[in-house]
């Protein structure tokens, strides 16, 4: 059965006589997308990297209660790793906390206009 569709799309997709440049330009076309919509995806992006920093960080200062505390020693590589990361992961959570919705509402723009730019670059300049 999953034969028959794959024949059946190939089919289709040769059938409408557009080929994979053609196809791939039509779905970036930028009149397609929405600006409110790039930026309230990057925004979500950004709370989730926040969240995850958060995450990264609690379990970094677990590691280091449980080798204190003699209940999981760690190796000195390990130790100072660990030592290592947690303090990257203060840093960069109290930078991205400390940001004003000015300063965040100007990061997602530029992030948006960055996305838009990729997305509308022709890198299927090769022919099959």
């Amino acid at each position: 059965m999953k034969f028959i569709a794959v024949i059946l799309a190939v089919f289709l997709a040769s059938a409408t006589g557009n080929n994979i440049k053609q196809r791939l330009q039509e779905d970036r076309d930028p009149t397609r997308a929405k600006a409110n919509i790039v930026v309230t995806e990057k925004n979500n992006r950004h709370e989730k990297r926040i969240a995850k920093l958060t995450e990264l960080l609690e379990e970094r200062k677990e590691q280091l209660a449980d080798h204190a505390s003699g209940h999981r020693k760690l190796s000195t590589e390990d130790h100072s790793r660990v030592l290592r990361q947690r303090s990257n992961f203060e840093k960069k959570l109290k930078q991205i906390q400390s940001m004003t919705k000015q300063e965040r509402a100007e990061m997602m723009k530029n992030e948006a206009e960055a996305a838009d730019r990729m997305n509308s670059l022709d890198y299927l300049d090769f022919e099959w």
